[in-house]
């Protein structure tokens, strides 16, 4: 076919779907199909983009006393290829980076090539393996360096399933940062709030209860004319969770500085009675019984049947479209 062209397809059961078509479809096992096609337009890959082959050609097989090699304390080494411009901002741990990268095990074979997909990958600084983490972080936008990357700060001994990287691989990756995003700044919590109502006490007078067994405090209110959100209204949340019987801290908007944006009814039943008793404005700390939060199932680092409290600031309802 060519863009414009518009064809009928009959394709038999041996070339669609065979016996195994999607569970629950209306496509049987051994189903032939029609299929009409318009191809409206044909969009080219983006062209791959050389790696600087004569870094790789100096650095193969890598040698740590090389000249330009720096390591730092936690193993990791590294050579500066090429400096960008003067004043480049260096990205932090909560930054987003787009990065173009080649990435090869010690004998020089490649597992990964933005360069050679001819896009930059866009990441959070702290969304990769150790090594990039720190890596990153002594770079500016414009720089280009070449990564040894130790496999204790890799992926050590258990590396994605079926890929090239085996368990204790050290890698090695060529590295430039083409531009980045800071992150938003953080939102401060209500620190007094927390120190004076944790631990938990439910017989201060400051406490209000429901007949479920959920307990809030008021903070701050908001507009009192305001409305509550209902149903699957979604709603803009600053929040802080916090574990009751330890205080550690398990989630934070306020620490990621952007609200949390999520339908009003697809929380933790806890949330979902909450929210509908605030209004725009308004900022809790919120006790939420195990059985009002994750139950006996927990969820990540919340134990089972854990008791949680959270700070929660209701920015907005948004209108439903």
């Amino acid at each position: 076919m060519s863009a414009g062209d518009e064809y009928i397809f009959y394709i038999p059961s041996e070339l669609g779907y065979g016996q195994n078509p999607r569970p629950g479809g209306v496509i049987k096992p051994g189903d032939d199909l029609i299929f009409r096609v318009e191809l409206q337009d044909v969009i080219k890959p983006p062209e791959p983009i050389p790696s600087n082959l004569e870094a790789w050609e100096q650095y193969t097989p890598w040698t740590p006393d090389a000249e330009g090699v720096e390591t730092t304390e936690s193993g990791l080494q590294y050579v500066v290829l090429r400096k960008g411009e003067e004043g480049g901002e260096t990205p932090g741990p909560r930054d987003q980076v787009s990065v173009f990268y080649e990435g090869r095990l010690v004998d020089g074979t490649v597992f990964d090539s933005a360069y050679r997909r001819g896009v930059p990958s866009t990441f959070g600084v702290n969304q990769v393996i150790a090594g990039w983490t720190e890596g990153l972080q002594l770079m500016s936008v414009g720089d280009q360096f070449m990564f040894y990357i130790p496999s204790e700060i890799a992926y050590g001994d258990s590396p994605r399933p079926g890929g090239m990287i085996k368990p204790g691989d050290d890698l090695v990756f060529q590295v430039e940062i083409t531009e980045m995003e800071r992150a938003p700044e953080p939102r401060p919590t209500d620190t007094e709030a927390w120190e004076t109502f944790t631990p938990w006490n439910s017989d201060l007078p400051e406490v209000q209860k429901t007949g479920s067994g959920l307990e809030y405090i008021v903070l701050a209110s908001g507009d009192e004319s305001g409305q509550s959100p209902q149903g699957g209204e979604y709603v803009a949340v600053f929040y802080e969770g916090r574990l009751d019987a330890t205080g550690d801290i398990f989630d934070s908007a306020f620490q990621r500085g952007e609200p949390a944006l999520f339908p009003a009814n697809r929380v933790i039943p806890g949330w979902v009675e909450a929210l509908q008793l605030m209004k725009p404005g308004d900022r809790w700390l919120v006790h939420v019984p195990g059985s009002l939060a994750y139950g006996p199932r927990g969820n990540g680092p919340i134990p089972p049947n854990a008791a949680l409290n959270f700070e929660v600031e209701l920015v907005e309802v948004l209108p439903t479209q």
